[in-house]
């Protein structure tokens, strides 16, 4: 469910990111409604350092991905991922 500031802050992160993922740098689809938001390329928040790891929801851990990135980064860093999405390895 998306919630007010949220909201906020996928646009304010869409216009700074210039439309792109933080991992794979595709161009992503900033949008509310449910069918679309289900799509791969739909814009997202991500939190950089997970929760599951003491990351916390502060605006400076946040950052926007695609839903496929955001849905496969599972247990690992942001910085490696980023860089194996990006064939940087």
């Amino acid at each position: 469910m998306d919630t007010r500031a949220a909201r906020y802050f996928k646009w304010l992160l869409f216009w700074q990111q210039q439309g792109r993922c933080c991992y794979c740098g595709e161009q992503v689809v900033l949008t509310y409604r449910p069918y679309d938001a289900a799509r791969p390329y739909a814009a997202t928040l991500e939190h950089l350092q997970r929760r599951a790891d003491g990351g916390t929801g502060h605006s400076a851990n946040l950052a926007m991905a695609c839903k496929h990135c955001n849905n496969t980064r599972g247990g690992r860093d942001w910085l490696s991922y980023a860089s194996w999405r990006r064939n940087e390895f």
